[in-house]
């Protein structure tokens, strides 16, 4: 379960996506009602998901990365399109790497983001942006803006 310094994390982090038919961008929350011109063509909804650091406990890149390529064979095994995402803190002194994936349901992020140990997962659609709590039943929403992936 997410302490409320890890919630107001996830609040406050920004996602670098590489779609894999365009330029990679960055989504950062911004105020609810906010939004930019949407990038992912007819896709309604897209969850970011990460196998990285379950339970908030940090590990090795090796580790996370095995956890990352588990998560993305899970859903290649399962056929569904993802390309992929980093979360970071707005600084970029932490990030995660995941995976945003097209054609899951709110419910079904949820699911695959508790069966790899994660508090949260992100849905974004062409007018929010949301925190979904994989632990209990908070939500948060809000606008939300793109823009280019800072270089480094």
């Amino acid at each position: 379960m997410a302490t409320e310094e890890d919630w107001a994390s996830y609040l406050a982090a920004v996602v670098d996506m590489s779609p894999p038919d365009g330029a990679p961008f960055r989504v950062s929350p911004v105020p609810s009602g906010e939004w930019g011109r949407w990038p992912c063509g007819p896709t309604p909804l897209v969850h970011v998901i990460t196998a990285w650091n379950p339970d908030s406990v940090l590990l090795s890149a090796i580790e996370n990365q095995s956890r990352h390529d588990q998560l993305v064979a899970d859903l290649d095994h399962q056929r569904l399109a993802w390309w992929p995402a980093v979360g970071r803190d707005p600084d970029g002194q932490h990030f995660e790497e995941g995976v945003a994936v097209v054609g899951l349901t709110d419910a079904a992020a949820v699911t695959i983001g508790l069966a790899y140990g994660q508090a949260a997962v992100f849905a974004w659609s062409p007018q929010e942006w949301q925190v979904l709590s994989c632990t209990d039943e908070r939500r948060h929403s809000s606008g939300w803006r793109t823009g280019p992936v800072p270089p480094g």
